[in-house]
């Protein structure tokens, strides 16, 4: 990756929301005092609700590809890449994709949002988990159509083993942003893009040395728009690691600017660009 100026700006439209990490668990699952952590009826509520179903258990089982460790020594970091084969073209391509967990603090870990300008449904993360458990990628498609895929892994330590720590956000903190994109590519040509923003993504969970709770700030929002239209977008919950990697896939006919954004709890607005000539 290259670094490439970035810069932050007030604006955008974002809601705070409630402290949420994944707990630091030892082998034996002993997570920190009255740390409650969701469980799989909580997973179903939360899929429920974000896809209008009323009976989320009778999810059928369809083409998910989850590529992620078994085991893990420390939940605070584990690589994920999700695919759904599909076309992309017409309604064979999936709008959303998310990705839920029944043993963090909260279900909800990321929601995914393709358009037919990426050549192919995957993208590749870090996310923070807590011990042994399943890991459900919840996919529906432009038609309506719904299903999901399972994936167990396991960890030694949850993400928040640290939970003591020194306020992350110094006066005059601004992020660090590197994109990786081609400079030149065929029309059609498919490639990857891939992002990380230098963000802390502190969950509100954590305490500092006086006692006293870390504010939750994260990045909650992250777009790629090309020439201003918005093609690939992620909404973030805290359960994402720190420095939010993404990598995803797009195809164009012309030369393009991809402009990325992404939108703090506090409403800073962070964003960088890259052009991509087609020729």
């Amino acid at each position: 990756m290259s670094d490439m100026g970035n810069r932050g700006r007030p604006g955008g439209n974002c809601v705070s929301r409630r402290a949420i990490c994944a707990g630091m668990a030892s082998l034996v699952g002993v997570g920190l005092p009255g740390l409650a952590r969701a469980s799989d009826e909580d997973v179903l509520a939360a899929i429920a609700k974000d896809f209008g179903l009323t009976d989320p258990a009778a999810l059928p089982i369809g083409d998910v590809q989850i590529d992620m460790p078994d085991f893990s020594d420390s939940g605070k970091s584990v690589p994920l890449t999700v695919s759904i084969p599909c076309s992309m073209q017409g309604l064979d391509y999936p709008e959303a994709v998310s990705v839920y967990a029944a043993r963090n603090p909260r279900p909800r870990i990321a929601q995914v949002r393709f358009t037919p300008a990426c050549s192919k449904a995957t993208f590749s993360t870090r996310v923070r988990i807590d011990s042994f458990q399943d890991i459900v990628i919840v996919v529906k498609m432009a038609t309506g159509h719904v299903f999901k895929g399972v994936r167990k892994v396991d960890v030694t330590y949850g993400a928040c083993e640290d939970a003591v720590a020194n306020d992350q956000f110094p006066p005059g903190w601004a992020p660090r942003i590197r994109v990786a994109a081609p400079a030149l590519v065929a029309a059609d040509h498919e490639f990857e893009v891939r992002t990380i923003i230098g963000h802390p993504m502190e969950t509100g969970f954590r305490h500092n040395a006086q006692g006293l709770t870390i504010p939750v700030r994260i990045a909650e929002w992250f777009g790629c728009y090309a020439d201003d239209v918005l093609v690939f977008s992620v909404k973030l919950e805290p359960a994402i690691s720190a420095n939010p990697y993404f990598a995803f896939f797009l195809t164009l006919q012309k030369t393009t600017r991809l402009r990325f954004e992404w939108v703090d709890t506090t409403s800073e607005v962070y964003s960088d660009e890259a052009t991509v000539l087609v020729g």
